[in-house]
């Protein structure tokens, strides 16, 4: 019975990780969508393709490492916030060293971040519901 147990809490670790890791990649892949719509709005804010494509795997990534360091957190604005912050702010840094403008890193960030704060606050109530 003791293995059973044990068997049993592994595989729901498991499924909330697979969740919670297919939840963060449809976030991220929607914040892509949106960042493209944003860029299209003014020729000034154009980027290259791979500037897209870059920013799933790294940013997915980032917000792994976000959601490690807000496993603790309870209050879910907060968690939103620092995940937001960690993945826009190594986004940012990524663009500046680039070769993209401070201006337009500067302004991108506070783009970025406010697009996935407003994505993560539904994503962090529907893991509470979830998981």
């Amino acid at each position: 019975m003791f293995i059973c147990d044990k068997i049993r809490v592994m595989k729901e670790k498991i499924i909330r990780l697979s969740f919670t890791t297919v939840v963060l990649l449809i976030i991220i892949l929607l914040f892509t969508i949106a960042d493209h719509f944003i860029h299209e709005l003014e020729n000034a804010w154009g980027v290259p393709d791979y500037y897209f494509r870059n920013k799933i795997p790294f940013g997915f990534l980032w917000g792994l490492v976000g959601l490690l360091l807000v496993r603790k957190f309870q209050n879910i604005w907060i968690k939103a916030l620092v995940v937001a912050g960690v993945i826009t702010i190594t986004l940012q840094v990524r663009y500046f060293l680039e070769g993209y403008t401070l201006d337009f890193v500067l302004l991108f960030l506070f783009i970025h971040f406010a697009i996935l704060y407003v994505l993560l606050v539904p994503m962090f109530i529907i893991l509470r519901k979830y998981t």
